[in-house]
């Protein structure tokens, strides 16, 4: 163990600690699991010095979901903000040792990113330091699904904060390396409406006006505007067409797949929806002005009608932005404890810091949670010498913002 590194005690506390937390199963919409799981995890912050408060608020359609806050001594003229999420994809499972791994739902997504705190904090008291007065730890319930109570956090909690880290897991990298996320992609969804002439497609094929082709001809060029090594993204994720009919009431008309009806009838109707992803703000803005300019291209060509529409943007988090100094300062931390932290630049999933109106205005750390694997799945998992350095690293930037 480095000098000032993890002492196995409290290491069997903290890891004892996420066993307990990844055997509640507090999948998204279960109240109940959920407020077992805040408050077993305000119990623990309570008893290192924070102050929690474990409210319930509308999740939407009258499910109230229990969403924490544990503040630090004076959070009064702004704060240092950590966000976490309490629920998970599945139901629990006991979780289990295998060899240096706890399998466990949740290990990484994002139990064991709690943990790590709870860990840091017992490191922080071990060595007679504590952590920033203005700490401020919000875990939501309902990030899996994307919903508007972590919205709401974000924009909340962000507004007086003077800085975001999120507790969301780094990934394995080459060489034993692990990584701190230094850039998330943005996003906007899109919708094209395509109208062409139906026509009998052996009497007058001519005469017709395929709202399929059009749309088809449309998203192969959108698609070829996807760039690899940092560029733009263009995902078509559904392509509906046919007669008008067919389209516009598919609950009823959807037995005509399969079938040999209306097979004879050049398609009047299609609709394609996707969405963008994008890794600065300015690009993400010309690639929806290329899509509609390709709308109205292949509309013209294809002599059809074609409606883009894009949805408002989530916006990035840009890899070179004012978060760059403290991302570096992590890096150098990790180093003088021994391993090597890596940036990532381009973490394509959205996460917190895309909820915030502007995510270039404050310092972001991302991905501080511990490495692992099989996210989502029976099988996830933390590899527990990440748990390990991650307990320490996070102590060392706490100590650091506390000084």
């Amino acid at each position: 163990m480095p000098p000032g590194g993890l002492p196995d005690t409290l290491f069997a506390r903290a890891l004892a600690f996420l066993d307990e937390l990844a055997a509640i199963s507090s999948p998204s919409g279960d109240r109940d699991g959920l407020r077992r799981a805040g408050d077993l995890l305000a119990g623990a912050l309570a008893a290192r010095g924070l102050t929690p408060e474990v409210r319930e608020e509308d999740a939407g359609g009258g499910l109230l979901l229990p969403v924490l806050a544990a503040r630090g001594r004076d959070t009064s003229r702004g704060h240092l903000l950590l966000l976490g999420h309490l629920d998970t994809v599945l139901p629990a499972l006991p979780p289990r040792l295998a060899g240096g791994r706890l399998v466990a739902t949740g290990a990484i997504d994002m139990k064991g990113g709690l943990a790590t705190l709870v860990g840091a904090l017992d490191l922080l008291a071990e060595r007679g330091e504590s952590p920033p007065a203005d700490l401020l730890l919000v875990a939501v319930p309902d990030e899996e699904v994307g919903g508007e109570l972590s919205r709401r956090a974000v924009r909340r909690f962000g507004e007086a904060a003077r800085a975001l880290w999120v507790l969301e897991p780094g990934e394995p990298a080459a060489d034993g390396a692990e990584t701190l996320v230094a850039g998330r992609r943005g996003l906007f969804g899109w919708h094209l409406a395509a109208r062409g002439l139906a026509a009998h497609s052996g009497l007058a094929y001519w005469e017709g006006r395929s709202a399929l082709g059009a749309a088809a001809r449309w998203s192969a060029a959108a698609e070829a505007l996807s760039r690899q090594g940092g560029g733009p993204t263009v995902n078509c994720a559904r392509l509906v067409a046919g007669d008008a009919a067919f389209v516009e009431d598919l609950e009823i008309e959807a037995g005509l797949l399969g079938s040999d009806r209306r097979l004879n009838v050049v398609p009047d109707r299609a609709r394609v929806e996707g969405e963008a992803r994008f890794l600065h703000r300015d690009e993400g803005e010309a690639l929806a002005r290329r899509l509609a300019d390709l709308a109205a291209e292949t509309a013209a060509a294809t002599g059809t009608q074609l409606a883009f529409t894009a949805e408002a943007p989530i916006p990035p988090v840009d890899p070179d932005g004012a978060h760059r100094g403290a991302a570096e300062r992590a890096v150098e931390l990790a180093e003088r404890r021994g391993w090597r932290l890596v940036l990532d630049r381009e973490r394509g999933g959205i996460s917190f810091p895309n909820f915030l109106p502007d995510p270039g205005r404050i310092p972001i750390l991302d991905g501080l949670g511990p490495v692992g694997g099989g996210m989502h799945t029976r099988e996830e998992f933390v590899d527990l010498a990440s748990f390990r350095r991650r307990i320490v690293l996070l102590a060392d930037l706490l100590a650091a913002e506390a000084r």
